[in-house]
């Protein structure tokens, strides 16, 4: 009975440390985006909006929201991008390719 308690414990512990680790390390996140001509724009995932690429061969909407962005608009012709979803952890990467718009996720 006892080991069960300790064991229960321990595994709260854990779960905890973990959640308020996860939740500092969105907090200096950012998406750095690429465009084909050599522009690079840092934007802060803790600031929500709607953000117009420039410089792209077609124009490019990115949506920043919870921590997260994601392509929610491309004139491109095969809007593939629109389609990779919500981007938040380090290393995630999302590219649309005609029109040149590489947008990766860094931590602060």
């Amino acid at each position: 009975m006892k080991k069960n308690i300790l064991f229960a414990v321990a595994v709260l512990v854990v779960a905890g440390v973990l959640a308020l680790w996860g939740a500092q390390r969105g907090a200096g996140a950012q998406a750095v985006v690429s465009v084909a001509d050599g522009q690079t724009q840092r934007i802060p995932l803790s600031q929500d909006g709607l953000y117009s690429i420039e410089g792209a061969p077609f124009p490019v909407t990115l949506e920043v929201k919870e921590g997260a962005i994601r392509f929610v608009d491309s004139q491109c012709p095969d809007h593939i991008c629109e389609n990779f979803g919500w981007l938040s952890k380090e290393y995630d990467q999302a590219i649309c390719a005609p029109a040149g718009v590489v947008v990766s996720i860094e931590e602060g």
